[in-house]
């Protein structure tokens, strides 16, 4: 293992190094402790330790070689870069491999020195790879040096960058133990610095490169790097070879691209086959959960619409779909269409009774291309991992059990909810489950076939996707893949065929088919004149109204028509599928509430398939006095008005539980604690003759379990009875939940919450002088909206309209008699925060001036004291390590 992986720790070292160690772990404490008490002062810059950078800055050369001291911009570690010069001393190479299709194997990338520099280190690295993706898919890549858990690969059509870069605080750590114990804790060059795995897709006898790109670079630490100045990188490339045997003959010819006349490739067989079970399951460990938790096949013998396949079989007993359609599957919180879109196809053997079926699934949630995902499957009715299929054929009937447990999905939704319920990237070979059960209708061909192919294209000569081309007296049907191209299998003699396509004029052309022969017939499709025209209208506003915006649609043709219409203005946005008849209009209208955000120009669109228009919208400033302040805006309080601050102390909401409180709680959403979350629940409001009213609302952004972000608003405000000799109160009010902000998937409900008995829920209030504290309850309200989204309507148990299932439980600390001063600093901030979260999110900008000076003093200290730590500890080691 030292060998292969470079490992080059010696774990046998004598007592004094053992001593030497203990006074690194010493020193690095001294350090820490040393960083947290000059901290303070670097307010506004950089502490010493943040100098310590995983990454090179971004002012560094692109031919910068090793240097001796951290760069101005505060670096711990300098990049070693790419040099193309034959002098390099140091080189970066991934090794050869070789295997079969669908074969993984393993590409060591060594990083080794060409001289005999034996103290080149490795504090980290980011590697650029390109690779032949039509031979080779990266699928996961391990290092085995210290910090495995540091490794990040990005992986994505044919590159990748793989990185692994340790904190600043570790390489300081390695940097102070090799000066003690001799250079033995750093990772070395000679060594195996990442293994890179990956799936062979190519086919027989091609080769598939792996490149180390000129862009990678090689961190070493921050200490000791005037030893490698000048030093320079080699970045190599190995290859895959794609083993087995070739599809090619001795004459060098695909043997698939025979003789057309060859018996091998006659028509013997046609088929029908219809579903009767099985299921398809991903992410899951064993074939018992597979099956619990996967989406189940219909059976037709159950009355259920079953998965329907036809085929035609060939002499060399393989067979190909002219026909393959799904129903609707049931996912539970969703429903899948399932497409096979290039068909299906494989190997068919009546005599040994074995069968198998392979192609590409594409899988749309919901019937949303948008939120699709697709995948290989290769069933076959022997063994795959641990599913057993089946075969009995007889004359002319047929039952097979087709299996796969070794496929892989790596494709996704896009969308993180959807993918995190369907357990999307699936790519742990043995997780992933299909098991179709079909019976079969043989029926043996009377006489052979000959097969049509071709291009379907535009005037322009661009390939048409999804055109279809339909063969005349009910013949079979093909669909172009997204290069045009189209093959039909048909039966000998004259054949009409009809290309159609959305937005073409249809086109019906005649050919001859040949037995056992490819004819090639290509056809254009001229573009199809549009019967629709579409208009809009909007008024200007000011900023506080409504605008409405009238998108019309006409059909100026003689048929009825259909058409997606799609109208938007400033953010707001509305999609709608209309039918107009002939010589008749639709009408879609949009609705935009405009705020003070909103002034300016802005243009309004509407788009249908065929047509677009535009108009201009202005938006002024409203004329409203301060007078009325509304909602989250600052306001004074009224004199016979007083004002109060309530932060939130706990509390949960829970949904659809059908439980007692404890159980709620476990299952619901905690609310933050002001005690301790900086991020909570705040409600300032003015109360007048017992009675109250928020003038600022404020709610973090909450988290389910299962990932779910949900913004919280309550946009009318919140208001209520507060009874401070009573020890009562009472909030009130509409809240609106917008998943992860998208105001498409919202919902909202109404709260009426008490101090005193809600269903099962009881509350508390306790009032004494100007402060307060209160538990609000509600178990009576209901959430009768839903968000739209069947997957986190799902995951949040809406609609949830049963009386007594859903909780509400709020706790309060309340100041009350907040004077105007106070109540403006507490809403102002609220938007200072923001400001604040704002910077943080766009990656923050450092402090200048006085915070500078103040940080450098800061580090000054800090090295100060490491200096100090570092020769007292010393000194001690000296003295039991000195003979």
């Amino acid at each position: 293992m030292q060998d292969l992986y470079g490992v080059r720790r010696n774990r046998n070292e004598s007592r004094n190094r053992r001593i030497a160690a203990l006074a690194v772990i010493s020193v690095l404490l001294a350090v820490v402790a040393i960083g947290v008490v000059t901290l303070p002062l670097a307010v506004g810059g950089e502490s010493i330790l943040a100098s310590g950078s995983d990454e090179p800055s971004e002012a560094t050369p692109s031919d910068a070689t090793l240097e001796t001291t951290a760069s101005e911009h505060g670096d711990a570690t300098q990049p070693v870069q790419a040099s193309s010069d034959s002098s390099a001393e140091y080189e970066v190479t991934p090794s050869d491999a070789e295997g079969e299709p669908g074969e993984r194997v393993s590409v060591d990338v060594d990083a080794r020195t060409l001289t005999d520099d034996d103290d080149a280190d490795i504090s980290g690295y980011d590697l650029r790879l390109d690779y032949d993706d039509e031979q080779v898919e990266l699928t996961d890549a391990d290092t085995y040096l210290d910090d495995d858990e540091e490794l990040e690969v990005d992986a994505n059509d044919g590159s990748a960058d793989v990185e692994w870069t340790p904190s600043g605080l570790e390489i300081i750590g390695d940097e102070l133990t090799d000066s003690i114990t001799d250079g033995d804790s750093m990772e070395s060059m000679n060594a195996t610095i990442v293994t890179l795995e990956f799936v062979v897709v190519g086919e027989p006898g091609e080769t598939g490169d792996v490149d180390i790109d000129d862009d990678s670079q090689i961190w070493d630490g921050a200490t000791g790097l005037s030893e490698y100045d000048d030093d320079e990188l080699n970045w190599g490339e190995g290859t895959v070879a794609v083993g087995g045997e070739s599809d090619e003959g001795e004459d060098g010819e695909d043997e698939n691209e025979s003789d057309d006349e060859s018996p091998e490739n006659q028509q013997v067989a046609e088929f029908s086959a219809v579903s009767q079970d099985g299921f398809v399951a991903f992410d899951e460990s064993s074939q018992s959960d597979a099956e619990s938790e996967g989406v189940s096949f219909p059976a037709e013998d159950d009355g259920e619409t079953p998965i329907e396949l036809d085929g035609v079989v060939y002499g060399d007993d393989t067979w190909e779909s002219t026909d393959v359609s799904f129903p609707t599957l049931d996912a539970g919180a969703a429903d899948a269409d399932v497409e096979a879109r290039d068909g299906l196809h494989g190997e068919f053997d009546e005599d040994s009774g074995e069968m198998t079926v392979e192609g590409e699934l594409t899988v749309l949630v919901d019937g949303d291309e948008d939120r699709s995902f697709s995948f290989d499957i290769d069933g076959t009715t022997g063994d795959s991992g641990e599913l057993s299929g089946s075969g009995d054929f007889g004359d002319s009937s047929a039952s097979a059990s087709l299996v796969d447990n070794e496929f892989l999905v790596e494709d996704t939704t896009g969308d993180t909810v959807i993918d995190s319920a369907l357990g999307l990237p699936s790519t742990n070979e043995g997780h992933n489950w299909f098991d179709l059960a079909l019976d079969l209708e043989i029926e043996e061909s009377d006489s052979v076939t000959g097969t049509v192919e071709g291009t379907v294209e535009n005037d322009d000569g661009e390939p048409i996707d999804g055109a279809t081309v339909d063969a005349a007296d009910g013949g079979p049907t093909a669909e172009t893949s997204d290069d045009g191209t189209y093959d039909l299998v048909l039966e000998p003699g004259a054949a009409e065929l009809t290309v159609d396509a959305d937005g073409y004029a249809e086109e019906t052309v005649e050919t001859d088919v040949g037995e056992a022969e490819t004819t090639t017939e290509d056809v254009t499709l001229e573009g199809e004149e549009s019967a629709t025209t579409v208009s809009i209208e909007a008024d200007d506003a000011t900023a506080g109204e409504t605008v409405t915006v009238d998108a019309t649609v006409e059909n100026e043709g003689d048929d009825s028509l259909e058409q997606d219409v799609t109208v938007s203005v400033g953010d707001e946005e509305t999609a709608e599928t209309v039918t107009v008849d002939a010589g008749d209009e639709e009408t879609v209208t949009l609705e935009w509430d405009i705020d003070e955000d909103d002034v300016g120009e802005h243009t309004a669109e509407v788009e249908s398939e065929d047509d677009r228009a535009t108009t201009d919208v202005s938006v002024d400033e409203s004329s409203e006095t301060d007078d009325e302040s509304p909602e989250g805006e600052d306001g004074d309080v009224g004199e016979d008005e007083d004002a109060f601050v309530a932060t939130s102390q706990g509390g949960f909401i829970s949904f659809a539980e059908d439980a007692d409180r404890e159980a709620a709680l476990e299952e619901g959403l905690e609310f933050p604690s002001a005690d301790e979350d900086d991020e909570h629940i705040q409600i300032v409001g003015v109360i007048d003759d017992g009675t109250w009213e928020s003038t600022s609302t404020s709610f973090p952004n909450l988290e389910t379990d299962s990932g779910i972000e949900a913004e919280v608003t309550a946009p009318d405000g919140l208001e209520g009875e507060i009874d401070e000799e009573g020890d009562e109160m009472s909030v009130e009010g509409e809240l609106e939940v917008a998943i992860e902000g998208d105001s498409d998937r919202q919902f909202s409900f109404e709260i009426d919450t008490t101090t005193g008995e809600s269903g099962d829920l009881t509350g508390d209030a306790d009032f004494e002088d100007d402060h307060a504290t209160t538990s609000l309850v509600d178990n009576e309200f209901l959430v009768e909206d839903e968000t739209g989204d069947s997957i986190i309507d799902s995951e949040l148990d809406l609609p949830a309209d049963e009386a007594g299932t859903n909780w509400f439980e709020l706790d309060l600390d309340l100041e009350l008699d907040v004077d105007d001063e106070e109540v403006d600093d507490t809403e102002s901030s609220g938007d200072a925060e923001s400001d604040d979260e704002d910077e943080d999110d766009a990656g923050g900008e450092s402090a200048t001036g006085s915070s500078t000076a103040v940080a450098g003093f800061g580090q000054f200290l800090g090295v100060i004291g490491v200096v100090a730590a570092i020769g007292a500890l010393g000194a001690g080691v000296f003295s039991r390590v000195a003979p």
